[in-house]
């Protein structure tokens, strides 16, 4: 159990201090050296990508109505702060101009890039029989499959506090300039065809650092108030997200090594 003062986002953040210090300097991005290995990223990444928006639909639905008859909830800032973060991923602007999610952006990034995006398409059309049983079905690769349901057994029935940080710490912040780098040399490489997922990267990681990570960081603490032990739940939350991640990196790496 961590000890902390009233509204003290500091203290989540140095909590998880080694954990940021483990994903800002994991191997799986200086491993990545040609489009095999991005291929075997992009089709494991693009599963934590719709985990991602599963967390953050989690928190309109308990924060905001979004059913018929529609009843107040009295999301007042939380809800606000929620709604303009929701705005950008479901609807932001894409690389033709067009409105597009950002994981509608990074599908597409990956049919660019020749990816294969059957296991998410096959896993999308069986959502119907639950999560887990869609990831079954889909073939979906190993590491993504533990990494989703890690992430659905942390969200069932947790309070709106502890999913508020699931989304706010994890988010791609930590992912380095390094990853940006390399994926423009593999794309001149490729002669052109990450355009669509590197416009994903620069769209993505540059509104979570400016916008959406201040934004969730606030909303944690209008959610957490005086209550220490909401603070504490939420900084537990924070952390186990966070090691799922460098987790889910681990495997990856190792498939890729594999490969």
């Amino acid at each position: 159990m961590f000890k902390f003062l009233k509204n003290d986002l500091l203290k989540i953040l140095d909590v998880t201090q080694t954990e940021r210090d483990t994903l800002f300097n994991h191997k799986i991005y200086s491993s990545i050296h040609d489009m095999n290995h991005l291929h075997i990223f992009m089709e494991n990444h693009i599963f934590a990508v719709w985990d991602f928006m599963s967390i953050l639909k989690t928190l309109q639905r308990d924060l905001t109505c979004t059913e018929i008859p529609w009843i107040p909830k009295n999301g007042g800032t939380p809800g606000r702060l929620l709604n303009e973060i929701v705005t950008e991923e479901e609807t932001d602007i894409n690389i033709y101009g067009e409105y597009s999610s950002h994981f509608e952006m990074y599908y597409q990034g990956m049919q660019e890039a020749g990816a294969n995006t059957q296991p998410i398409e096959k896993f999308l059309s069986r959502l119907d029989e639950g999560v887990e049983n869609a990831l079954i079905k889909s073939d979906a690769p190993k590491a993504a499959t533990r990494f989703v349901n890690r992430t659905f057994s942390l969200l069932n029935k947790a309070p709106i506090h502890v999913v508020a940080s699931m989304f706010t710490f994890g988010r791609e912040e930590v992912i380095p300039n390094m990853f940006r780098s390399i994926i423009d040399k593999i794309d001149q490489d490729a002669k052109g065809k990450l355009k669509t997922f590197i416009y994903y990267l620069d769209r993505h990681i540059g509104i979570d650092e400016d916008e959406h990570g201040p934004a969730a960081l606030k909303m944690i603490k209008e959610l957490c108030k005086e209550d220490d032990n909401k603070w504490n739940e939420a900084a537990q939350a924070a952390k186990k997200t966070m090691q799922a991640r460098v987790k889910f990196w681990d495997e990856i790496l190792l498939q890729m090594n594999q490969a």
